[in-house]
């Protein structure tokens, strides 16, 4: 794990800030897509790209880690025969299910770590989304999810995570390596007992809060959507300048509404 932990490097912060400065000049009132617009800003620091033409759609995959615990479930997920199936193909996401057992020669960390690698590599993968059967207090299941984090932040993938047993593995990865909260988004509040704390603990922003008992999934494949609502956005409108306006309207000026902040 320490020559992965290696390769993980920070985020570019310039060009999150000129993401920033080129939402913060679109024809709509500043900063009123909030968590839209700080999606794109912590993707592009991770790509380290900022120019609308580079910032394209992902190919992701949205991964569900469970235990032997949970094999009818993993099943019927396997078989396309659950709402995460439908959910993740309206962005074209493939749905695998990691089964992380205590048979494996590997350590759990090492174990995650190396799936993750194998299937980025296998698919040209550039977003991952994270899913759990397994309980959020399964050591297993959370070290194995944690080793794919950090590989993944080691790749330069960013991970959308969806519940508490998930956010865990980030927490423990980041106790390894701080810079991979970087890396990682979170998708909804569930109703577990103490996810809302831990995502403002780890500084994430959870944009949707859908009423869902857990984590299996269906929060991050719904965030698969926004991301590419968000990127879009980014790419498709334009500022005062590419309009080729040079008079701001006033509701909509740049100047105007900081002093407004003020």
């Amino acid at each position: 794990m320490d020559e992965i932990i290696s390769k993980i490097s920070f985020v570019n912060k310039e060009c999150a800030a000129r993401v920033k400065y080129r939402f913060d000049n679109l024809i709509k009132p500043l900063g009123s897509l909030s968590n839209l617009e700080e999606t794109v800003i912590r993707y592009a620091a991770v790509l380290g790209k900022h120019l609308k033409q580079d910032i394209m759609l992902p190919k992701r995959s949205l991964f569900i880690w469970s235990d032997g615990g949970h094999f009818h479930e993993a099943e019927k997920i396997m078989n396309g025969e659950q709402p995460v199936n439908v959910l993740a193909g309206e962005t074209g996401s493939a749905v695998e299910v990691l089964l992380i057992t205590e048979s494996s020669e590997k350590s759990p960390m090492e174990e995650g770590a190396a799936l993750v690698k194998e299937y980025i590599k296998k698919g040209d993968i550039m977003l991952l989304g994270y899913g759990c059967l397994a309980d959020a207090g399964n050591d297993l299941i959370i070290s194995a999810m944690a080793g794919g984090i950090l590989q993944a932040a080691a790749l330069k993938v960013p991970v959308v995570v969806d519940g508490l047993a998930t956010l865990k593995a980030v927490s423990k990865a980041a106790e390894m390596a701080p810079q991979v909260i970087d890396y990682c988004f979170a998708s909804q509040i569930t109703l577990e007992p103490g996810m809302e704390h831990l995502v403002k603990k780890l500084g994430l922003t959870a944009p949707l809060r859908l009423n869902i008992k857990d984590g299996g999934g269906m929060g991050a494949a719904i965030e698969f959507i926004l991301f590419d609502a968000a990127i879009k956005v980014y790419k498709e409108m334009e500022t005062f300048e590419e309009a080729g306006v040079h008079v701001e309207i006033k509701d909509f000026s740049h100047v105007e509404q900081m002093k407004n902040r003020g």
